[in-house]
């Protein structure tokens, strides 16, 4: 399962939600900045938002490593289901965590749905390349 489909999976998937992000929220697509979590945490202050990013890109390069790991394993569920559901429940997280809504159907409201897509369009591919290989797996 280690092997250079996984890490290229992951670093690619990592980079291109990265730079949707920035593209987002360039655009005004979504409402919070993607390394806004700096303000918070007063020892990120200092650094500049280039080091940011590639902290944020190795998040997500983590974050899409463990569901590429769930997703080898769920095979016999279909890719499309698992993108879904993980990119809806993702989502309500990320909004839940960064908004300051207090009820599930006020992050309802104010998911941004080019983000959903964007989340879904990624975690397709990874379950895609997860099933994939399990299945190539399984004939060797």
């Amino acid at each position: 399962m280690f092997n250079e489909t996984f890490a290229f999976t992951t670093l690619f998937s990592a980079l291109f939600m990265a730079l949707t992000l920035k593209f987002l929220h360039l655009f005004n697509f979504i409402k919070w900045s993607p390394i806004g979590w700096e303000k918070r945490w007063t020892g990120f202050s200092t650094v500049p938002s280039l080091v940011m990013w590639m902290i944020l890109l190795l998040v997500l390069m983590f974050v899409f490593a463990m569901l590429y790991m769930l997703m080898f394993y769920l095979d016999k569920v279909p890719e499309s289901v698992l993108a879904i559901f993980f990119s809806v429940l993702g989502l309500i997280g990320l909004e839940w965590f960064i908004g300051a809504s207090k009820t599930p159907f006020e992050v309802m409201r104010s998911i941004s749905i080019p983000l959903l897509s964007i989340t879904a369009i990624v975690l397709r591919f990874i379950a895609g390349t997860a099933v994939f290989y399990k299945e190539l797996s399984r004939k060797v």
